[in-house]
């Protein structure tokens, strides 16, 4: 690829309400310490009434485009990817194309390609990968393409998984010569296993999901995607041989976040297996002890050992885990921590966060990216951050946005989440009329125009 390809400019959206996580264990009868501890997490975005995947794509895209000054014309493509799409045959983006034409005029896109792809949570990250190498074939016919990657993480109420959940989309303006992100295509790598981890029926708006095994998945794709990279490294001259640190290649990195402290697991089983060969590594075991043996054991069902567990956590509580930890990986999760699980968004908002946590001396630094999909796959890969990136950055407020917020009630939720109605007392009429929630989705959301409420 002899081309400069990469993203150009961030947008994110995340819904205008939240739950607090405390407020949520206090209702299930839980320890509010093992959501905001034990996972990491202290608030859920929780969509409005009137919002939904396709909505929430299309408020990212056109944030993201008049932050940009774009014309309709300046784009060849809107690709989205999601797992939560409210139609199971027309993409998510002939949505946003329709919701974007109510700003700009009917007909105004009818020139882009809009495709959408699914596979899990680590759809975005294969769809960036297909645009960027259009883009370097010079096929593309704009400047421009969007990747956009959105959607809800919906449980059952009262299940293992409902503290967990969140929403939020971020749209990649993807460009030649980018200002923010350059990808390396050269040492892309992947791991993907045919399996059954997590599923979402077609019948259901709630996902299935096996939350060990999972993990599990999530790490053994992890692990091969990784060595595949490194190898890709070794080959081009990046690193002299498998044995060198991959880790000191890597500045800042961004892993798939279910939950903040997946990632914390994410990392250090990357670590362990990283500095496996190396004299720190010896260091840390006269430490900790040595590694324990997995016997007969399948990668899985080593990951869901308790003494691996106890293991990796004696590990991450070394001081040389939590210095690369702090360094690398820890300000990716401060929007996570406080929107909760966005499946194929989630990895993105890691590299947003970054870029709101430390706004200077990142110019030229590369961020490896660890995006997880489950199913599965597993897809390493990495960027360098441009020198023009401040100028980007500058205007990406997701902090700002997300600390603008209003906290809703556990009851207001679970409404919202069942599609109950309430008796609308503003409507003058006769007849008595029923409205969903409309708590913080305003007039100039496509989800306010773009569905009818009353029923």
């Amino acid at each position: 690829m002899s081309k400069s390809v990469g993203i150009d400019d961030i947008a994110t959206y995340t819904p205008k309400i939240y739950l607090d996580a405390e407020d949520i264990a206090k209702a299930r009868g839980i320890s509010p310490e093992k959501l905001t501890k034990g996972l990491g997490i202290e608030k859920l975005s929780i969509p409005d009434a009137h919002e939904d995947a396709a909505t929430m794509a299309a408020m990212a895209t056109l944030m993201l485009m008049e932050k940009n000054n774009l014309k309709p014309r300046d784009i060849d493509f809107i690709h989205v990817a999601t797992e939560t799409s409210p139609d199971a045959s027309k993409p998510i983006s002939c949505y946003v194309q329709g919701m974007l034409e109510m700003r700009y005029g009917e007909g105004s896109f009818n020139h882009v390609g809009a495709p959408e792809t699914k596979f899990a949570c680590v759809g975005a990250t294969y769809a960036l990968i297909d645009r960027l190498a259009y883009i370097a074939s010079g096929w593309n016919k704009a400047p421009y393409s969007i990747v956009v990657a959105t959607d809800i993480a919906k449980y059952e109420l009262h299940s293992s998984g409902e503290p967990t959940q969140g929403a939020a989309a971020i749209a990649l303006l993807l460009s030649e010569n980018p200002r923010l992100l350059a990808y390396e295509p050269q040492f892309t790598a992947f791991g993907t296993v045919d399996d059954r981890d997590f599923f979402r029926p077609i019948e259901r708006s709630t996902a299935v999901v096996n939350g060990q095994y999972s993990i599990g998945a999530y790490l053994r794709d992890m692990k091969i995607a990784t060595d595949s990279y490194r190898k890709n490294m070794v080959k081009t001259g990046m690193l002299n041989s498998t044995n060198e640190s991959l880790m000191d290649k890597i500045d800042l990195a961004s892993f798939h976040s279910p939950f903040p402290k997946m990632v914390q697991y994410a990392f250090a089983s990357f670590l362990m297996h990283d500095w496996r060969n190396l004299p720190k590594w010896k260091q840390i075991t006269q430490k900790i002890g040595p590694e324990p043996s997995r016997g007969n054991l399948s990668d899985i069902e080593f990951y869901m050992s308790e003494i691996y567990k106890d293991y990796r956590k004696k590990f991450t509580n070394t001081e040389e885990f939590i210095m690369e930890y702090e360094t690398k990986v820890a300000d990716s999760l401060k929007a996570i921590s406080v929107i909760g699980n966005s499946y194929t968004a989630s990895v993105w908002l890691g590299v947003a966060s970054h870029f709101e946590a430390r706004k200077d001396g990142l110019a030229e630094k590369r961020i490896g990216i660890g995006s997880y999909g489950s199913g599965s796959s597993a897809i390493v890969c990495s960027f360098i951050i441009q020198p023009e990136y401040k100028e980007v950055i500058r205007n990406l407020k997701l902090i700002h946005n997300l600390n603008k917020r209003q906290k809703i009630s556990v009851d207001v939720y679970e409404d919202l989440h069942e599609n109950r109605r309430k008796l609308n007392e503003s409507v003058n009429s006769p007849k008595k009329e029923f409205v969903l929630y409309s708590i913080g989705t305003s007039e100039t959301d496509f989800g306010y125009r773009y569905y009818k409420y009353i029923e």
